[in-house]
């Protein structure tokens, strides 16, 4: 499947034919036919992968196993997945006044969907577009399904790429919310690399005449791509 998140993506391979798993995907898929608002089908996967998650919190094993802790950031300079519902999401927010570095996006757009090229860039220019200056993120409740399942349950120190190497980190099987979010991608027309998707949201809301007036964003303070 293209630009699919890799981990969903082996979780799906793995457990398609497991009926209890499937029927996740199954029904996610089901449920964003019913809506064509991209925020209202982004967020109602927020809110499922959301629930799978909870209840596996619920296990105090798992949350003494994960090492991940509020304003860790080093995950946040690897490349993220996203859907084309995920992209219109974020890129609402910025055009409404949501303020990025516009032109680390046209940076990090111009890597496109290629992995190899990502980590080509410093690691100060593949800082997520939504980390503000303390390693938090801006748009949390908003963030990426797949943001919300990398919890890793090694040494956190294996998460830097400060170093542009992607290490083996050990991260928490999340396999009921993988199966919801490859249900997403499923339904998505479009999917990939975040830069790369909402770089072209934006672009494609910029260009609508009759919605200009309401984005404060200036046209001419991005970058258009080739």
């Amino acid at each position: 499947m293209t630009n699919f998140p890799e981990i969903a993506y082996l979780t799906f391979v793995k457990l398609k034919h497991d009926f209890n798993f499937a029927k996740i995907t199954k029904a996610i898929v089901k449920r964003l036919k019913k809506h064509r608002d991209p925020a209202k089908r982004a967020r109602l996967v927020f809110k499922e992968v959301d629930l799978h998650l909870k209840n596996q919190f619920k296990d105090e094993s798992v949350n003494k196993l994960v090492t991940c802790k509020a304003g860790c950031e080093a995950c946040c300079h690897t490349q993220v997945s996203v859907t084309k519902d995920e992209a219109d999401l974020l890129s609402q927010k910025i055009v409404e006044g949501l303020e990025i570095d516009l032109e680390k996006l046209s940076v990090q757009s111009k890597v496109k969907n290629s992995s190899e090229e990502w980590y080509k860039l410093s690691y100060e220019e593949r800082g997520c577009l939504f980390l503000d200056g303390d390693g938090y993120c801006t748009v949390y409740e908003d963030r990426p399904a797949v943001c919300r399942t990398n919890y890793v349950v090694s040494s956190a120190i294996n998460c830097n790429t400060e170093d542009g190497v992607s290490k083996t980190v050990r991260l928490l099987n999340t396999h009921s919310a993988d199966m919801a979010i490859v249900g997403a991608f499923q339904s998505s027309k479009e999917n990939g690399a975040l830069p790369y998707m909402l770089f072209k949201s934006i672009d494609n809301l910029l260009s609508d005449d009759k919605a200009e007036e309401c984005y404060p964003v200036n046209k001419e303070n991005i970058q258009l791509l080739n």
